[in-house]
């Protein structure tokens, strides 16, 4: 590995299959622990509510703890860079977008959050050699809300959320009938 690479690194290989095995391994703790709470014998009407569930969580503590001493038996050739800060950043700049869509929907509603989701990708789109003009980032971002709204709305009455945005325009559109 040269010096210029594990220099970027963000997280090495070993730190990340030692963390999650020690994850699913609790995992499989707590899944054991809350079976016990409800019975993992076997009573006169065949098993009870927690015996499924706690060989599930056995299965999995055990499969977590050989995957944990594997990494530290393969820890030196585990020294590998996982991800880099480059990539990182990377991931970063489409999970944070991401996130926030997810947390503009419930207060904006699906249609105008997923406009703006839309409209801020195309805009964002430094790659091509030709950017966005600003009147197609706008046709494409309503275009898809609208195709949206007439496909699950008006042709399969599968009405989707429209936040208290969309419940107000709503509101307003049905008292000028």
């Amino acid at each position: 590995m040269s010096n210029s690479s594990h220099s970027s690194s963000l997280v090495g290989t070993r730190w990340v299959e030692l963390g999650l095995a020690l994850f699913t391994l609790v995992i499989g703790v707590v899944v054991m622990f809350g079976s016990v709470e409800q019975g993992i014998g076997w009573g006169d009407a065949g098993p009870e509510p927690g015996y499924f569930p706690f060989y599930i969580g056995l299965l999995l503590a055990s499969a977590s703890l050989a995957n944990g001493v594997l990494t530290l038996i393969r820890w030196k050739p585990l020294s590998v860079s996982f991800v880099s800060r480059g990539e990182f950043r990377q991931v970063l700049s489409v999970f944070i977008p991401i996130a926030l869509f997810v947390c503009a929907m419930p207060l904006t509603g699906i249609y105008l959050a997923s406009a703006v989701f839309i409209a801020w990708f195309m805009w964002r789109d430094k790659t091509r050699a030709k950017p966005y003009g600003t009147w197609k980032i706008g046709a494409v971002s309503v275009g898809a809300v609208l195709a949206s709204y007439l496909i699950f709305d008006l042709w399969f009455r599968v009405p989707l959320d429209a936040g208290p945005l969309g419940d107000l325009i709503g509101s307003v559109w049905r008292s000028l009938k």
